[in-house]
Protein backbone atom coordinates (compact mmCIF):
# COMPACT_ATOMS: atom_id res chain seq x y z
CA UNK A 1 0.00 0.00 0.00
CA UNK A 2 1.31 3.49 -0.87
CA UNK A 3 1.98 6.34 1.54
CA UNK A 4 -1.03 8.16 0.06
CA UNK A 5 -3.37 5.30 0.93
CA UNK A 6 -1.85 5.02 4.41
CA UNK A 7 -2.30 8.76 4.86
CA UNK A 8 -5.98 8.56 4.04
CA UNK A 9 -6.41 5.92 6.72
CA UNK A 10 -4.43 8.02 9.22
CA UNK A 11 -6.46 11.15 8.51
CA UNK A 12 -9.64 9.18 9.02
CA UNK A 13 -8.44 8.17 12.48
CA UNK A 14 -7.46 11.78 13.19
CA UNK A 15 -10.88 13.14 12.21
CA UNK A 16 -12.79 10.49 14.16
CA UNK A 17 -11.02 11.25 17.44
CA UNK A 18 -13.33 12.70 20.10
CA UNK A 19 -11.89 15.27 22.48
CA UNK A 20 -12.90 15.57 26.09
CA UNK A 21 -15.30 18.53 26.29
CA UNK A 22 -14.49 21.62 28.30
CA UNK A 23 -16.68 24.19 30.00
CA UNK A 24 -18.02 27.13 28.02
CA UNK A 25 -17.68 30.89 28.36
CA UNK A 26 -20.94 32.72 27.61
CA UNK A 27 -21.39 36.26 26.24
CA UNK A 28 -24.76 38.01 26.27
CA UNK A 29 -25.24 41.02 24.01
CA UNK A 30 -28.20 43.33 23.39
CA UNK A 31 -26.54 44.67 20.25
CA UNK A 32 -25.74 48.17 21.53
CA UNK A 33 -22.70 49.36 19.58
CA UNK A 34 -20.51 52.21 20.81
CA UNK A 35 -19.13 54.07 17.77
CA UNK A 36 -15.90 55.96 18.48
CA UNK A 37 -14.51 58.64 16.16
CA UNK A 38 -14.66 62.26 15.11
CA UNK A 39 -17.93 63.91 14.11
CA UNK A 40 -17.49 63.23 10.37
CA UNK A 41 -16.80 59.54 10.98
CA UNK A 42 -19.77 59.19 13.31
CA UNK A 43 -22.13 60.64 10.71
CA UNK A 44 -21.19 57.69 8.49
CA UNK A 45 -22.31 55.03 10.96
CA UNK A 46 -25.68 54.61 9.28
CA UNK A 47 -23.98 53.87 5.98
CA UNK A 48 -21.92 51.12 7.58
CA UNK A 49 -24.88 49.42 9.29
CA UNK A 50 -28.23 51.10 8.55
CA UNK A 51 -30.81 50.80 11.31
CA UNK A 52 -28.37 49.71 14.00
CA UNK A 53 -28.67 51.34 17.43
CA UNK A 54 -25.39 53.25 17.81
CA UNK A 55 -24.09 55.08 20.87
CA UNK A 56 -22.01 57.79 19.19
CA UNK A 57 -18.96 59.00 21.14
CA UNK A 58 -16.59 61.71 19.90
CA UNK A 59 -13.59 62.04 22.27
CA UNK A 60 -12.61 65.43 20.73
CA UNK A 61 -9.00 65.00 21.78
CA UNK A 62 -9.76 63.59 25.21
CA UNK A 63 -8.20 60.50 26.74
CA UNK A 64 -10.06 57.26 25.94
CA UNK A 65 -9.89 54.09 28.07
CA UNK A 66 -11.50 50.86 26.83
CA UNK A 67 -12.25 47.90 29.07
CA UNK A 68 -14.35 44.80 28.57
CA UNK A 69 -15.52 42.38 25.92
CA UNK A 70 -18.63 41.45 23.96
CA UNK A 71 -21.70 42.31 26.02
CA UNK A 72 -19.78 44.21 28.70
CA UNK A 73 -17.75 47.08 27.23
CA UNK A 74 -17.04 50.21 29.23
CA UNK A 75 -15.48 53.32 27.73
CA UNK A 76 -14.21 56.23 29.81
CA UNK A 77 -13.51 59.55 28.10
CA UNK A 78 -11.60 62.22 30.04
CA UNK A 79 -11.35 65.83 28.88
CA UNK A 80 -8.43 68.19 29.41
CA UNK A 81 -9.82 69.20 32.82
CA UNK A 82 -9.99 65.63 34.09
CA UNK A 83 -13.78 65.37 33.82
CA UNK A 84 -14.75 61.81 32.96
CA UNK A 85 -17.74 60.40 31.10
CA UNK A 86 -18.49 56.68 31.04
CA UNK A 87 -20.33 54.81 28.29
CA UNK A 88 -21.48 51.20 28.38
CA UNK A 89 -22.33 48.97 25.44
CA UNK A 90 -22.11 45.51 23.97
CA UNK A 91 -19.66 46.12 21.12
CA UNK A 92 -17.31 48.79 19.80
CA UNK A 93 -16.96 50.20 16.31
CA UNK A 94 -13.68 52.11 16.27
CA UNK A 95 -13.75 54.63 13.40
CA UNK A 96 -10.40 56.26 14.17
CA UNK A 97 -7.66 56.13 11.57
CA UNK A 98 -5.43 54.30 14.04
CA UNK A 99 -7.19 51.74 16.29
CA UNK A 100 -7.51 52.69 19.94
CA UNK A 101 -6.90 49.08 21.00
CA UNK A 102 -3.54 47.81 19.82
CA UNK A 103 -3.56 44.30 21.27
CA UNK A 104 -2.35 41.65 18.88
CA UNK A 105 -5.43 39.54 19.63
CA UNK A 106 -8.50 41.76 20.03
CA UNK A 107 -11.39 41.01 22.41
CA UNK A 108 -14.65 39.73 20.90
CA UNK A 109 -17.02 42.51 19.87
CA UNK A 110 -14.32 45.06 18.94
CA UNK A 111 -14.20 46.21 15.30
CA UNK A 112 -11.97 48.73 13.59
CA UNK A 113 -13.62 50.10 10.46
CA UNK A 114 -10.38 51.17 8.79
CA UNK A 115 -9.12 47.59 8.96
CA UNK A 116 -12.32 46.31 7.34
CA UNK A 117 -12.94 48.95 4.61
CA UNK A 118 -12.26 46.44 1.86
CA UNK A 119 -15.05 44.20 3.18
CA UNK A 120 -17.88 46.55 4.30
CA UNK A 121 -20.55 43.91 3.76
CA UNK A 122 -18.78 41.47 6.08
CA UNK A 123 -18.46 44.17 8.76
CA UNK A 124 -22.14 45.06 8.42
CA UNK A 125 -23.21 41.46 8.84
CA UNK A 126 -21.05 41.01 11.93
CA UNK A 127 -22.43 44.15 13.56
CA UNK A 128 -26.03 43.23 12.75
CA UNK A 129 -25.61 39.75 14.24
CA UNK A 130 -24.34 40.85 17.64
CA UNK A 131 -27.61 40.39 19.49
CA UNK A 132 -28.11 37.22 21.52
CA UNK A 133 -26.09 34.68 23.47
CA UNK A 134 -22.72 33.48 22.24
CA UNK A 135 -20.42 30.77 23.57
CA UNK A 136 -16.84 29.65 23.18
CA UNK A 137 -14.72 27.00 24.93
CA UNK A 138 -12.82 27.83 28.07
CA UNK A 139 -9.35 27.22 26.70
CA UNK A 140 -7.24 27.11 29.85
CA UNK A 141 -6.88 25.65 33.33
CA UNK A 142 -4.70 27.15 36.05
CA UNK A 143 -3.09 25.47 39.05
CA UNK A 144 -1.76 28.17 41.42
CA UNK A 145 -0.05 25.58 43.65
CA UNK A 146 2.75 25.09 41.11
CA UNK A 147 2.83 28.63 39.69
CA UNK A 148 6.23 30.38 39.79
CA UNK A 149 4.88 33.89 39.21
CA UNK A 150 5.66 35.25 42.66
CA UNK A 151 7.38 34.10 45.84
CA UNK A 152 7.70 35.89 49.18
CA UNK A 153 6.41 39.15 47.74
CA UNK A 154 8.80 39.08 44.78
CA UNK A 155 7.83 38.69 41.14
CA UNK A 156 9.76 35.76 39.69
CA UNK A 157 8.15 34.59 36.44
CA UNK A 158 6.08 36.65 33.96
CA UNK A 159 6.37 34.37 30.94
CA UNK A 160 2.63 33.90 30.37
CA UNK A 161 1.83 37.58 31.01
CA UNK A 162 4.48 38.73 28.54
CA UNK A 163 3.46 36.22 25.87
CA UNK A 164 -0.34 36.59 25.91
CA UNK A 165 -1.37 38.45 22.73
CA UNK A 166 -4.87 39.08 24.13
CA UNK A 167 -3.57 40.72 27.35
CA UNK A 168 -5.90 38.37 29.22
CA UNK A 169 -3.39 37.51 31.99
CA UNK A 170 -2.55 39.84 34.84
CA UNK A 171 -0.58 39.65 38.06
CA UNK A 172 -2.49 39.05 41.29
CA UNK A 173 0.26 39.19 43.90
CA UNK A 174 2.06 35.86 43.96
CA UNK A 175 -0.37 34.32 41.47
CA UNK A 176 -1.85 35.25 38.12
CA UNK A 177 -5.40 35.81 36.96
CA UNK A 178 -6.70 34.86 33.53
CA UNK A 179 -9.83 36.58 32.24
CA UNK A 180 -11.74 33.85 30.36
CA UNK A 181 -13.73 36.50 28.49
CA UNK A 182 -10.57 38.00 26.98
CA UNK A 183 -8.76 34.69 26.40
CA UNK A 184 -8.97 33.76 22.71
CA UNK A 185 -7.21 30.40 22.99
CA UNK A 186 -3.83 31.58 21.74
CA UNK A 187 -2.18 28.81 23.75
CA UNK A 188 1.24 30.41 23.93
CA UNK A 189 0.74 30.91 27.69
CA UNK A 190 0.72 27.14 28.24
CA UNK A 191 3.65 26.74 25.85
CA UNK A 192 5.93 29.15 27.69
CA UNK A 193 4.85 28.26 31.26
CA UNK A 194 7.87 26.52 32.84
CA UNK A 195 5.91 24.53 35.43
CA UNK A 196 2.72 23.66 33.57
CA UNK A 197 0.65 25.73 36.03
CA UNK A 198 -1.37 27.05 33.11
CA UNK A 199 -2.61 24.34 30.73
CA UNK A 200 -4.36 24.31 27.39
CA UNK A 201 -7.76 22.69 27.86
CA UNK A 202 -9.38 22.29 24.48
CA UNK A 203 -7.95 20.03 23.38
CA UNK A 204 -6.10 19.01 26.53
CA UNK A 205 -2.58 17.63 26.31
CA UNK A 206 -3.57 14.02 26.96
CA UNK A 207 -6.11 14.06 24.11
CA UNK A 208 -3.68 15.80 21.74
CA UNK A 209 -1.10 13.11 22.43
CA UNK A 210 -3.56 10.25 22.00
CA UNK A 211 -4.78 11.60 18.68
CA UNK A 212 -1.21 12.05 17.49
CA UNK A 213 -0.21 8.52 18.55
CA UNK A 214 -3.33 6.89 17.05
CA UNK A 215 -2.86 8.69 13.75
CA UNK A 216 0.78 7.59 13.45
CA UNK A 217 -0.12 4.03 14.47
CA UNK A 218 -2.77 3.87 11.71
CA UNK A 219 -0.32 5.25 9.16
CA UNK A 220 2.30 2.61 9.95
CA UNK A 221 -0.28 -0.19 10.14
CA UNK A 222 -1.25 0.56 6.53
CA UNK A 223 2.37 0.45 5.37
CA UNK A 224 3.13 4.18 5.52
CA UNK A 225 6.76 5.21 5.97
CA UNK A 226 8.79 8.30 6.92
CA UNK A 227 5.84 10.16 8.42
CA UNK A 228 6.05 13.95 8.62
CA UNK A 229 3.69 15.50 11.18
CA UNK A 230 2.72 19.01 10.09
CA UNK A 231 0.99 21.24 12.66
CA UNK A 232 -0.97 24.20 11.26
CA UNK A 233 -3.82 26.52 12.20
CA UNK A 234 -6.83 27.66 10.17
CA UNK A 235 -4.92 30.47 8.46
CA UNK A 236 -2.13 28.19 7.17
CA UNK A 237 -3.44 25.74 4.58
CA UNK A 238 -1.23 22.63 4.15
CA UNK A 239 -2.53 21.86 0.60
CA UNK A 240 0.76 22.50 -1.16
CA UNK A 241 2.60 20.11 1.14
CA UNK A 242 -0.06 17.42 0.75
CA UNK A 243 0.46 17.59 -3.01
CA UNK A 244 4.27 17.67 -2.86
CA UNK A 245 4.80 15.04 -0.12
CA UNK A 246 2.78 11.85 0.18
CA UNK A 247 4.05 11.26 3.74
CA UNK A 248 2.83 14.55 5.28
CA UNK A 249 0.20 14.09 8.00
CA UNK A 250 -1.43 17.47 8.79
CA UNK A 251 -2.89 18.27 12.21
CA UNK A 252 -4.90 21.45 12.54
CA UNK A 253 -4.69 23.20 15.91
CA UNK A 254 -6.58 26.20 17.25
CA UNK A 255 -3.38 28.24 17.45
CA UNK A 256 0.06 27.15 16.28
CA UNK A 257 1.73 28.67 19.35
CA UNK A 258 -0.03 26.07 21.51
CA UNK A 259 2.32 23.43 20.06
CA UNK A 260 5.35 23.30 22.33
CA UNK A 261 8.16 20.99 23.33
CA UNK A 262 5.73 18.43 24.74
CA UNK A 263 3.92 17.71 21.46
CA UNK A 264 6.99 18.03 19.23
CA UNK A 265 9.13 15.59 21.24
CA UNK A 266 6.15 13.26 21.64
CA UNK A 267 5.56 13.22 17.88
CA UNK A 268 9.14 11.97 17.39
CA UNK A 269 8.69 9.44 20.20
CA UNK A 270 5.44 8.18 18.65
CA UNK A 271 7.25 7.43 15.41
CA UNK A 272 7.23 10.59 13.27
CA UNK A 273 10.35 11.00 11.17
CA UNK A 274 10.00 14.78 11.22
CA UNK A 275 7.87 17.53 12.79
CA UNK A 276 6.99 20.75 10.97
CA UNK A 277 5.20 23.81 12.32
CA UNK A 278 3.59 25.80 9.51
CA UNK A 279 3.39 29.51 10.32
CA UNK A 280 2.22 32.62 8.50
CA UNK A 281 2.46 36.38 8.93
CA UNK A 282 -0.84 36.55 10.84
CA UNK A 283 0.64 35.00 13.96
CA UNK A 284 0.99 37.60 16.76
CA UNK A 285 4.58 38.69 17.35
CA UNK A 286 4.46 37.68 21.02
CA UNK A 287 3.23 34.21 20.08
CA UNK A 288 5.94 33.83 17.46
CA UNK A 289 8.59 34.89 19.99
CA UNK A 290 7.39 32.26 22.46
CA UNK A 291 7.29 29.59 19.76
CA UNK A 292 10.76 30.45 18.49
CA UNK A 293 12.13 30.21 22.02
CA UNK A 294 10.66 26.72 22.35
CA UNK A 295 12.33 25.73 19.07
CA UNK A 296 15.69 27.04 20.26
CA UNK A 297 15.49 24.75 23.30
CA UNK A 298 14.18 21.86 21.22
CA UNK A 299 16.98 22.18 18.67
CA UNK A 300 19.59 21.97 21.43
CA UNK A 301 17.95 18.83 22.82
CA UNK A 302 17.43 16.93 19.57
CA UNK A 303 20.90 17.89 18.35
CA UNK A 304 22.26 16.41 21.56
CA UNK A 305 20.25 13.27 20.80
CA UNK A 306 22.09 12.99 17.49
CA UNK A 307 19.23 14.05 15.21
CA UNK A 308 19.79 17.68 14.28
CA UNK A 309 17.56 20.75 14.21
CA UNK A 310 15.88 19.88 10.89
CA UNK A 311 13.88 17.14 12.60
CA UNK A 312 11.69 19.84 14.20
CA UNK A 313 11.37 22.96 12.07
CA UNK A 314 9.31 26.09 11.53
CA UNK A 315 8.22 26.69 7.95
CA UNK A 316 6.63 29.80 6.48
CA UNK A 317 4.56 30.13 3.34
CA UNK A 318 5.56 27.76 0.58
CA UNK A 319 9.09 26.97 1.76
CA UNK A 320 10.32 23.47 1.01
CA UNK A 321 10.58 21.15 3.98
CA UNK A 322 14.13 20.61 5.25
CA UNK A 323 15.63 17.23 4.45
CA UNK A 324 16.48 14.80 7.23
CA UNK A 325 18.17 11.44 7.47
CA UNK A 326 15.30 8.99 7.22
CA UNK A 327 17.48 6.11 8.41
CA UNK A 328 17.32 7.29 12.03
CA UNK A 329 14.48 5.01 13.05
CA UNK A 330 12.84 5.40 16.44
CA UNK A 331 10.71 2.55 17.70
CA UNK A 332 7.30 4.07 18.34
CA UNK A 333 6.28 4.64 21.95
CA UNK A 334 3.00 3.17 23.10
CA UNK A 335 2.37 5.06 26.36
CA UNK A 336 -0.48 7.52 26.74
CA UNK A 337 0.48 11.15 26.85
CA UNK A 338 0.69 12.35 30.48
CA UNK A 339 -1.71 15.20 31.26
CA UNK A 340 1.05 17.44 32.66
CA UNK A 341 3.50 19.23 30.40
CA UNK A 342 6.81 18.45 32.08
CA UNK A 343 5.88 14.80 32.55
CA UNK A 344 5.06 14.58 28.85
CA UNK A 345 8.39 16.15 27.89
CA UNK A 346 10.40 13.80 30.10
CA UNK A 347 8.45 10.72 28.96
CA UNK A 348 9.16 11.51 25.31
CA UNK A 349 12.78 12.41 26.04
CA UNK A 350 13.44 9.17 27.93
CA UNK A 351 11.97 7.13 25.07
CA UNK A 352 14.14 8.93 22.51
CA UNK A 353 17.25 8.49 24.68
CA UNK A 354 16.61 4.76 24.98
CA UNK A 355 16.09 4.45 21.23
CA UNK A 356 18.90 6.69 19.94
CA UNK A 357 21.56 6.08 22.61
CA UNK A 358 23.20 9.53 22.35
CA UNK A 359 26.88 9.86 23.17
CA UNK A 360 26.35 12.93 25.33
CA UNK A 361 25.16 12.47 28.91
CA UNK A 362 23.93 16.04 29.12
CA UNK A 363 23.68 19.16 26.98
CA UNK A 364 23.70 22.85 27.76
CA UNK A 365 20.51 24.75 26.99
CA UNK A 366 20.05 28.38 25.96
CA UNK A 367 19.33 30.99 28.61
CA UNK A 368 15.86 30.97 30.19
CA UNK A 369 15.28 27.29 29.39
CA UNK A 370 13.10 25.71 32.13
CA UNK A 371 15.45 22.78 32.80
CA UNK A 372 18.80 22.78 34.54
CA UNK A 373 20.79 22.62 37.74
CA UNK A 374 21.31 24.81 40.76
CA UNK A 375 24.72 25.37 42.34
CA UNK A 376 25.36 26.65 45.87
CA UNK A 377 28.58 28.34 46.98
CA UNK A 378 29.34 26.54 50.24
CA UNK A 379 31.61 29.39 51.32
CA UNK A 380 28.68 31.81 51.31
CA UNK A 381 25.73 29.56 52.17
CA UNK A 382 24.57 29.47 55.80
CA UNK A 383 21.89 26.85 55.16
CA UNK A 384 19.17 29.29 56.18
CA UNK A 385 16.80 27.39 53.86
CA UNK A 386 15.35 30.56 52.31
CA UNK A 387 15.90 29.03 48.87
CA UNK A 388 14.02 25.89 49.91
CA UNK A 389 11.04 27.89 51.09
CA UNK A 390 10.96 29.89 47.86
CA UNK A 391 11.27 27.02 45.36
CA UNK A 392 7.89 26.59 43.57
CA UNK A 393 8.86 23.28 41.97
CA UNK A 394 10.22 21.65 45.15
CA UNK A 395 13.53 21.13 43.40
CA UNK A 396 15.31 22.39 46.52
CA UNK A 397 14.48 20.50 49.69
CA UNK A 398 15.46 20.72 53.36
CA UNK A 399 17.42 17.68 54.46
CA UNK A 400 17.63 18.72 58.12
CA UNK A 401 15.31 15.89 59.16
CA UNK A 402 18.34 13.66 58.64
CA UNK A 403 19.88 15.38 61.70
CA UNK A 404 22.45 17.05 59.47
CA UNK A 405 21.71 20.50 57.99
CA UNK A 406 21.58 19.92 54.22
CA UNK A 407 20.03 21.34 51.06
CA UNK A 408 19.02 18.67 48.57
CA UNK A 409 18.28 19.17 44.88
CA UNK A 410 16.12 17.20 42.41
CA UNK A 411 16.98 18.39 38.92
CA UNK A 412 13.83 17.16 37.16
CA UNK A 413 11.80 19.49 39.38
CA UNK A 414 13.87 22.60 38.66
CA UNK A 415 12.13 25.30 36.61
CA UNK A 416 15.19 27.59 36.43
CA UNK A 417 12.78 30.34 37.49
CA UNK A 418 15.31 32.12 39.69
CA UNK A 419 13.21 32.26 42.86
CA UNK A 420 16.10 30.77 44.81
CA UNK A 421 18.56 33.32 43.40
CA UNK A 422 16.28 36.24 44.29
CA UNK A 423 15.61 34.91 47.79
CA UNK A 424 19.12 33.92 48.92
CA UNK A 425 20.38 36.57 51.39
CA UNK A 426 24.01 35.53 50.86
CA UNK A 427 24.04 35.61 47.03
CA UNK A 428 25.18 31.99 47.13
CA UNK A 429 22.91 30.45 44.46
CA UNK A 430 23.47 30.26 40.70
CA UNK A 431 21.56 28.59 37.84
CA UNK A 432 22.81 26.64 34.83
CA UNK A 433 20.29 25.65 32.11
CA UNK A 434 20.93 22.13 30.84
CA UNK A 435 19.26 18.78 30.15
CA UNK A 436 20.37 15.53 31.73
CA UNK A 437 19.64 12.57 29.48
CA UNK A 438 20.10 10.10 32.34
CA UNK A 439 16.65 9.68 33.87
CA UNK A 440 17.96 8.27 37.15
CA UNK A 441 20.37 11.18 37.69
CA UNK A 442 17.66 13.67 36.77
CA UNK A 443 15.24 12.29 39.37
CA UNK A 444 17.70 11.52 42.17
CA UNK A 445 17.99 13.88 45.13
CA UNK A 446 21.56 15.01 45.72
CA UNK A 447 23.06 17.23 48.40
CA UNK A 448 24.16 20.69 47.26
CA UNK A 449 25.49 21.81 50.63
CA UNK A 450 25.65 20.42 54.16
CA UNK A 451 27.07 21.40 57.50
CA UNK A 452 27.68 19.93 60.94
CA UNK A 453 24.96 20.78 63.46
CA UNK A 454 26.01 23.16 66.23
CA UNK A 455 25.31 21.90 69.74
CA UNK A 456 24.01 24.29 72.37
CA UNK A 457 26.86 25.12 74.77
CA UNK A 458 24.45 24.88 77.71
CA UNK A 459 22.38 21.76 77.13
CA UNK A 460 24.20 20.10 74.22
CA UNK A 461 21.16 19.94 71.90
CA UNK A 462 21.93 20.49 68.18
CA UNK A 463 19.92 23.49 67.04
CA UNK A 464 21.50 25.22 64.01
CA UNK A 465 24.13 24.81 61.28
CA UNK A 466 27.63 25.63 62.51
CA UNK A 467 28.14 28.11 59.64
CA UNK A 468 25.11 30.13 60.77
CA UNK A 469 26.43 30.40 64.34
CA UNK A 470 29.90 31.39 63.14
CA UNK A 471 28.48 34.06 60.83
CA UNK A 472 26.25 35.47 63.59
CA UNK A 473 29.20 35.63 65.95
CA UNK A 474 31.28 37.45 63.37
CA UNK A 475 28.59 39.96 62.41
CA UNK A 476 27.40 40.78 65.94
CA UNK A 477 30.65 40.80 67.89
CA UNK A 478 30.90 44.61 67.73
CA UNK A 479 27.22 45.27 68.36
CA UNK A 480 26.43 47.10 71.60
CA UNK A 481 23.95 44.41 72.70
CA UNK A 482 26.74 41.82 72.61
CA UNK A 483 29.42 43.88 74.31
CA UNK A 484 30.55 41.17 76.73
CA UNK A 485 31.46 37.53 76.31
CA UNK A 486 28.40 36.22 78.15
CA UNK A 487 26.07 38.03 75.78
CA UNK A 488 28.06 36.82 72.79
CA UNK A 489 27.99 33.25 74.08
CA UNK A 490 24.21 33.34 74.15
CA UNK A 491 24.33 33.16 70.36
CA UNK A 492 25.68 29.64 70.87
CA UNK A 493 22.63 28.56 72.87
CA UNK A 494 19.31 27.11 71.80
CA UNK A 495 16.16 29.20 72.31
CA UNK A 496 15.31 27.81 75.73
CA UNK A 497 18.80 28.13 77.16
CA UNK A 498 19.19 31.62 75.71
CA UNK A 499 16.06 32.85 77.52
CA UNK A 500 17.14 31.20 80.77
CA UNK A 501 20.54 32.87 80.59
CA UNK A 502 19.05 36.30 79.90
CA UNK A 503 16.86 35.96 82.97
CA UNK A 504 19.86 35.03 85.15
CA UNK A 505 22.20 37.70 83.74
CA UNK A 506 22.09 40.87 85.94
CA UNK A 507 23.52 42.94 83.07
CA UNK A 508 20.96 41.75 80.51
CA UNK A 509 18.38 44.31 79.40
CA UNK A 510 19.81 46.93 81.73
CA UNK A 511 18.63 45.05 84.83
CA UNK A 512 15.04 45.89 83.98
CA UNK A 513 13.74 42.31 83.73
CA UNK A 514 12.13 40.41 86.59
CA UNK A 515 11.45 36.76 85.65
CA UNK A 516 8.32 36.75 87.82
CA UNK A 517 6.90 40.17 86.91
CA UNK A 518 8.40 40.90 83.50
CA UNK A 519 9.87 44.34 82.77
CA UNK A 520 10.01 46.72 85.72
CA UNK A 521 8.37 50.12 85.27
Amino acid sequence: MSNSDARQRALGVRDAFEFEPTSLVTYRSAGRVIALGDDDALRGCDEIAPGLDFIRVSPRGGKVEIDGYLGAYRIRVSDQHGNQTTYQGDAILDLNENPLLTREMLPPGYFHAQAADSQPQELREELENLTGEFQKPKYFAYDPSICAHGVNGKTVCTQCIDACPAEAITSAGERIEVDPNLCQGGGVCATVCPSGAIRYLYPNLRDSGKRLRDMLDAYRAQGGTRAIVLFHDASSAPDRYLEAYDNVLPIRVEELASVGMDLCLSALAYGAMQVVLLADDQMPRSSMAGLQQQLDWLHAIITGLGLGSAYVSLCRGDAALPEVDGDRIVEAAIQDMPPLKRNAIFQALDHLVNSLRPQAEQIELPDAAPFGEVAIDAGKCTLCMACVGACPGRALQDGSNREVPEVFFIESNCLQCGACVQTCPEDAVTLAPRMLFDRERRNRARALNSDTPFACIACGKPFAPTSVINKMQDKLKDHYMFGNQRALDRLKMCDNCRVADIVQDPEALGGQFDPLKGFRQ
